[in-house]
């Protein structure tokens, strides 16, 4: 394949990873939402759809080594990198240019929102913890669950047997 060639088949490559960052930044808030509300069911749903979204980045991020590596070698670079790629291909290098910024940005976002959300989960996990503590002292009996979230099998009923 010519260079030409190898920049026809990139271009498409990186358009699609575009648009699967642009949907995975979406999915992300949509998450960030769901760990606010504490809605189990949104939460699953949107963790569903960033596990499929991610399985399907990997797959597009292969693709665009690969043809980058490839345009790469027939461009006598050693590295396969974008900006040095659009740098060698001026008929194309703007376009190149643009979907890198662009992608550079979504790339950017999503891993803040990841954070963000992975802090978010951490918090809410701390809270509920705190929660099942403190529901553990009740009466001063024994705690109704352990450091892992497991019921302890004495203390099933505990709170019904208090309050009646």
């Amino acid at each position: 394949m010519s260079a030409a060639e190898l920049v026809d088949a990139l271009l498409p490559v990186l358009e699609a990873e575009e648009k699967l960052y642009l949907e995975l930044r979406d999915v992300l808030q949509e998450e960030r939402v769901a760990i606010l509300e504490l809605d189990a069911a949104r939460l699953e749903l949107a963790v569903g759809h960033k596990t499929a979204l991610v399985d399907e980045a990997q797959l597009l991020e292969e693709s665009r080594r690969e043809v980058t590596a490839r345009l790469a070698a027939q461009l006598g670079l050693e590295r396969p990198r974008l900006a040095a790629l659009a740098e060698q291909v001026p008929q194309r290098g703007a376009e190149l240019r643009d979907l890198h910024s662009r992608l550079g940005s979504l790339v950017a976002a999503v891993r803040e929102l990841l954070d963000l959300n992975a802090t978010l989960s951490g918090e809410s996990l701390g809270q509920v913890r705190l929660t099942l503590e403190l529901l553990g002292r009740i009466g001063n009996g024994p705690g109704l669950y352990d450091q892992s979230g497991t019921p302890h099998p004495a203390a099933r009923g505990t709170l019904l047997r208090q309050a009646v």
